[in-house]
């Protein structure tokens, strides 16, 4: 066996070195780019939601897309789910290419637009077209505007995540305010300012999912009820 040095001159420093990475990184403070789309949490009352006849603009179009593809770029992002068109302003629409546009939607789950001139304005307008707009009960929203909602991360919510790697509710999966007896049709979301990495939102088939199990997850599930809340959504908040 080799003999221990015992010459203190051979000891190295060994302080741990900082190492920046999910757990630790500095968060850079961004200033909010649209003040006016600050939400606020005013203390409104709304009478509940009644269930109302259902008339799907969808069904009205036409099934060859004449109307809105006619002038559009297609351009299909994956074989079960996603399609952009470009060359398409989503403010100048005209009820037949809305028509289609629903139709679309329901064909290929989401469809997306870029470089889009849309104010919060009309895309509630555009909204209304297919249908009333819903009002999330817990949520905050712009001022004056209590149908949208403002997804924003701020960096107080962001250096917790960081931190604590912490599970959220509203990072799952999920299909919007599906508790409610009449859930959305279609959702309109539209960015105003996303980071150059990171910060993905991402869709999913459920339809592509289902075909995908087996037979036997299949007949297991097919028996299955599912019970929606929002009770997670207000505790949270």
């Amino acid at each position: 066996m080799a003999p221990q040095h015992q010459n203190d001159s051979n000891k190295t420093d060994t302080k741990p070195v900082a190492i920046k990475n999910a757990l630790n990184q500095e968060i850079k403070h961004y200033k909010f780019d649209h003040p006016e789309l600050l939400s606020v949490y005013p203390e409104t009352k709304f009478d509940p939601i009644p269930v109302l006849p259902v008339e799907d603009r969808g069904l009205k179009a036409d099934p060859t897309f004449k109307n809105l593809l006619e002038d559009a770029t297609v351009t299909h992002l994956a074989p079960k789910i996603g399609t952009e068109l470009s060359g398409i302003q989503l403010h100048e629409l005209t009820n037949a290419q809305r028509d289609e546009l629903a139709l679309l939607i329901a064909h290929r789950g989401v469809v997306f637009f870029r470089d889009q001139e849309i104010n919060i304005e009309q895309q509630l307008e555009l909204g209304r077209y297919y249908g009333p707009l819903h009002v999330h009960q817990n949520l905050g929203h712009p001022k004056d505007h209590h149908e949208a909602l403002v997804v924003e991360n701020s960096v107080e919510t962001s250096e917790g995540f960081l931190k604590r790697q912490m599970y959220d509710p509203f990072n799952a999966w999920h299909s919007d305010v599906s508790n409610e007896r009449q859930p959305p049709s279609y959702t309109s979301f539209k960015v105003l300012t996303n980071p150059p990495v990171g910060g993905d939102t991402l869709w999913a088939s459920a339809y592509e999912a289902y075909d995908r199990l087996t037979p036997p997850m299949r007949e297991f599930i097919s028996g299955l009820t599912a019970i929606h809340t929002g009770i997670v959504s207000a505790l949270y908040q």
